[in-house]
């Protein structure tokens, strides 16, 4: 049946029925989106209280210029830093005529930095001579220099807008790709996803929504507050049983859950026993830790962390494997499997685009270079992987479209997979008009949830 066709064969009492859903969920994404800002009271809050309590005289203020422009497809209207990242936003990003002098210094930037590696090293050089908000814009601008980033950008952007219209037009069927339910999805969770669900660390809202449009999900059950060797050993298990008879897997990790899932694929696994894993999405990953967690492992500060932790049942074990220095040391011995196809789910925010709670770990991290409010963006990096940007956003990736954005990165990459390998579709199961193909029995009955979840 037609989708409209079956749209237009409800009742007046189940339109009336999904709209007022509808309404009651936008107040309810609302409501969760307001207790995540005011309760992240996760283990980054008892590092970021450690090093407030101990650290030195609170980090200088900014200058606040105003910019507005078009950053990977995304409208973006901001503050940034210094005056030359203002003409460097103006010229790559708005369109906008520069001064001739602004001009002739950007480009000798530009031409100095050009064959310097897209690190961590490059932009606190980088950000040192000018401003980090002007080193976050290079880095913006380096990736989507690359032909491969560029491509699964535009894909991944013209994806959120066509997912977006289907809803518009109430055709559900449309926004999953047919695809990827082929594929199991396995959600590595990051920092107290159990204590504290509501920073999202849990993929809750993810997880629910792809359930209910049919989807296979699971979220692999790691220790909160565990080390990354434990958790990665896990993470090897899930995989191991649930590989094998044509099983095809996509893995997403988060936060904490990005080293543990690298080690578990790098180094745990053999690399025959990967087959079954078709891709990794590493969202806001401590690919390479954080300084932060270098800063409350050092005597004298570590005593007072530690005492933290312990007096609100947080393990502090955890929290050394996210040091800069243990985090190298652990990566140079991970060698990724080729045939994963990887991507990084980058959140890039300027300056003025850094929210109340999250400010002063940013502050402390700008002297580094560019940053989320909890890593340098270039430490989110993976040998190998394809960027994909979403410019302003932080850490905890709070956007109203987020849940969107989620479904439309495996669809993005199973076409991708489709494209590169050639694998056929599955044969197409019991089909729902409104829902689309595979739609399970449950989410038939949830059809409200969905635009619950959606807001």
């Amino acid at each position: 049946m037609p989708v409209d066709a079956a749209s237009s064969s409800m009742t007046g009492g189940q339109a009336r029925g999904l709209t007022m859903e509808r309404g009651r969920t936008v107040a309810a994404s609302g409501q969760t989106a307001m207790r995540a800002r005011a309760t992240r009271q996760d283990c980054l809050f008892y590092l970021s209280a450690a090093l407030l309590l101990l650290s030195l005289p609170a980090c200088a203020d900014y200058p606040k210029i105003p910019v507005s422009g078009t950053v990977a497809c995304k409208p973006v209207t901001t503050t940034v830093d210094s005056a030359l990242a203002r003409a460097y936003f103006d010229r790559f990003f708005a369109g906008a005529a520069d001064h001739r002098a602004a001009s002739e210094t950007i480009t000798a930037i530009e031409r100095r930095f050009a064959a310097l590696p897209l690190d961590a090293l490059t932009l606190r050089q980088l950000s040192g001579e000018t401003s980090p908000d002007f080193a976050t814009l290079f880095f913006i601008k380096r990736s989507l220099s690359d032909e491969r980033n560029r491509r699964f950008q535009a894909a991944y952007c013209t994806e959120v807008g066509r997912i977006k219209a289907e809803i518009q037009r109430n055709r559900w069927a449309g926004i999953v790709r047919n695809r990827l339910r082929a594929y199991t999805i396995l959600f590595v969770p990051g920092f107290h996803y159990l204590r504290n669900p509501t920073t999202g660390a849990d993929f809750s809202n993810q997880r629910k929504l792809m359930g209910r449009l049919g989807l296979k999900v699971e979220l692999v059950t790691t220790e909160e507050d565990g080390t990354i060797e434990k958790n990665a050993s896990i993470i090897a298990g899930f995989i191991r049983a649930r590989s094998g008879n044509g099983t095809r897997l996509i893995l997403v990790s988060t936060s904490k859950g990005g080293p543990e899932t690298a080690l578990a694929l790098g180094e745990i696994l053999r690399p025959d026993e990967t087959r079954s894993v078709n891709a990794w999405v590493s969202v806001g990953g401590l690919i390479r830790g954080t300084f932060l967690a270098d800063r409350v492992t050092g005597w004298p500060k570590s005593w007072l962390a530690r005492i933290m932790f312990s007096a609100e049942g947080i393990r502090f074990g955890s929290v050394p494997g996210l040091t800069t220095a243990s985090s190298r040391k652990r990566l140079g011995g991970i060698r990724l499997p080729p045939h994963i196809l990887i991507v990084q789910f980058v959140g890039v925010p300027l300056s003025g685009d850094i929210a109340g709670d999250v400010r002063w770990r940013y502050r402390q991290l700008r002297k580094y270079g560019p940053n989320d409010g909890l890593t340098l963006l270039a430490d989110e990096l993976l040998p190998g992987g394809v960027t994909i940007i979403e410019p302003g956003l932080d850490h905890y990736y709070e956007d109203p479209d987020i849940n969107l954005k989620s479904l439309a990165l495996p669809n993005v990459i199973v076409d991708e997979l489709y494209r590169q390998r050639s694998i056929e579709p599955p044969r197409p199961e019991r089909f729902d008009a409104t829902l689309g193909p595979g739609a399970s029995r449950s989410f038939r009955k949830g059809k409200a949830g969905i635009k619950r979840i959606l807001g």
